[in-house]
Formats: structure tokens, C-alpha cells, sequence
């Protein structure tokens, strides 16, 4: 719950920054910060996506961050974290932003506040119409295929760095999980009624058994065109991955949650889903359109 008004803290700020890791990563920790700061009574300060992970072949690091930030604008409509600097506002690192109390007339700087937030799932449900016009800000990629009245299923595997063994493991779901998953939401729309498209990374050949469903795959394809794709669909298989999870937030999509380390949406279905509620959630999807 937010803090009552007389223990929040005067003209006090919070920014999230100091991160190298990648871009999906990075813009759900600044959301994190951005709810943190509604729930503390602060005022959200922005500081620009950098030194970004996983830079493409061809594309300088600069541009690469410049590219997420300009993908996401979270930063519009914001007061800078650099601005706040300039006014001479002290710096306080917080470690431990779940534990913390703001101070007034300070910058606190965090490198994220999912402790804090991932037990406010309510609360990411709440700023999910801010993001979504942010994002909606900047031209994004040309998507085909979104016109023919078919129910648009987006489902997102990982694969590449992460396998059924090794570091990272516990971030893969195997096949035939999501091919059960597939089947039973492919029965309760109607395979003639649905296209499917599969992201991920790998050979074709890996994912026969989607393709023998008909399932159109996106292997390695550009990053921003898979999350817009995730963004437009209707419904969104969201992978143990922040980058998918983010884009049921964005999309306010039916998504067929996974658990993992951060929290399912209201509203979100389970991996073991009731047929009928899938089918519910896909008519109040619809009443919307």
C-alpha cells in the first residue's frame, strides 16, 4: 500500500541507472522504479537506457541503447534524473530499495525495485496504460498479418542461452509442455480461427512439432519487430523471460503466465488454465476491441 500522506517524503526523487545488462531487463527495472515511487510517495526521475547487452553485429553500443530507449520512451512526460542532479540534490544509493526510507530533497538511485514491486502485482496492473502510452509514442515495426480476423496467438520459447541443462535452466520450459499448452488453446478457439507464430532461437528443424500444427515460426528475428509482436497479439505465451512478460504488460493481452521470478498479473491465466476460462478471458479481450 502507498504511504500515507504524512510520512512521505517532501520534493524527493528516485531513478534507476548503473545497469549493463539487456534492454528488457533494464526498462522493467526503470517500471519497477516508477512503481516503487507511487508507492513511497517520491517522484519518478529518468535516466536514459545505456550500456545496453547483446549488441548486434553492425550497430555501435550508443546506438543500440538509444534504440531501446527510443523503442520504450519511458522517459516521456518525466522530470530527467539529470535535472534533479543540477538542482544539487544529493545522491543516496539504496541497496535495498524494499527496505528503505525516502528522504526529502534527495535523488535516490536504484538499480531496481522488484523485492518492492514483485509483491504488488496490482501495482504493475495499475501503471500498465501508462507504459502502454509511452510505447505507443514512437513509430514501431510494420506487423503483417494482424487484419484477417483470425485470433493472433504470439507464444515465446527461450532457447539460445538457455537449455534444458546448465546455467540458466531453470528458465526453460520444454517442448512438449508448451506443445500441450498449444493444442488445448488451439481446441478452445478453433485451428481454422488462429494464427500462430513462435518465437525464439534455433533451426526449423528443432520445432517440427510446432510447424506440424501449423504453427508459423520467427526464429532469430529483430528484437523489437518479436515484441511488437508480442505487444499485438491477442493471445501471448509468456516464456520464463522478463522481455515476454513485458509485452503482456504492454499488450494487456489474454497471457498464459509460467511462474517465475516475477509476478502474475491479475487476470493472467496459469500454464494449467481452465478451458473456460481461457475462453472467457478471450471474450472480454474481444468486448474491448
Amino acid at each position: 500500500m502507498p504511504l500515507p500522506s504524512f510520512l512521505r517524503p517532501k520534493d524527493s526523487y528516485i531513478t534507476c541507472r548503473d545497469r549493463d545488462d539487456g534492454g528488457g531487463a533494464q526498462i522493467s527495472a526503470r517500471i519497477s522504479a516508477m512503481i516503487c515511487a507511487k508507492l513511497k510517495g517520491l517522484t519518478y526521475a529518468h535516466s536514459p537506457v545505456a550500456d545496453v547487452a547483446h549488441v548486434p553485429a553492425g550497430t555501435g553500443p550508443v546506438a543500440w541503447s538509444q534504440a531501446w530507449e527510443d523503442f520504450f520512451n519511458l522517459g516521456a512526460g518525466e522530470v530527467t534524473a539529470a535535472e534533479i542532479e543540477q538542482r544539487g540534490y544529493p545522491l543516496v544509493a539504496v541497496p535495498k530499495p524494499h527496505r528503505f526510507l525516502a528522504r526529502s530533497r534527495r535523488l535516490h538511485v536504484v538499480a531496481h525495485c522488484h523485492k518492492l514491486t514483485d509483491k504488488h502485482p496490482e501495482a504493475w496492473a495499475e501503471i500498465a496504460p501508462v507504459i502502454r502510452a509511452k510505447y505507443s509514442l514512437s513509430a514501431k515495426p510494420e506487423l503483417s498479418g494482424y487484419d484477417d480476423g483470425k485470433v493472433q496467438v504470439a507464444v515465446h520459447m527461450r532457447r539460445g542461452d538457455v537449455g534444458s541443462t546448465g546455467r540458466f535452466s531453470e528458465r526453460f520450459t520444454a517442448d512438449d509442455l508448451v506443445l500441450a499448452r498449444l493444442k488445448r488453446v488451439l481446441a478452445a478457439i478453433g485451428p481454422d480461427r488462429a494464427m500462430v507464430r513462435l518465437f525464439s532461437q534455433g533451426q526449423p528443424e528443432d520445432f517440427r512439432a510446432f510447424t506440424d500444427l501449423g504453427v508459423r515460426l520467427h526464429l532469430d528475428d529483430d528484437v523489437f519487430e518479436s515484441f511488437h509482436h508480442f505487444v499485438r497479439s491477442d493471445v501471448l505465451f509468456v516464456a520464463k523471460s522478463t522481455f515476454s512478460y513485458l509485452g503482456g504488460v504492454i499488450g494487456g493481452n489474454v497471457c498464459l503466465y509460467e511462474p517465475f521470478r516475477h509476478p502474475r498479473l491479475p487476470g493472467w491465466l496459469e500454464a494449467d488454465f481452465e478451458d473456460a476460462a481461457f475462453r472467457a478471458a478471450l471474450e472480454r479481450l474481444r468486448s474491448r476491441a
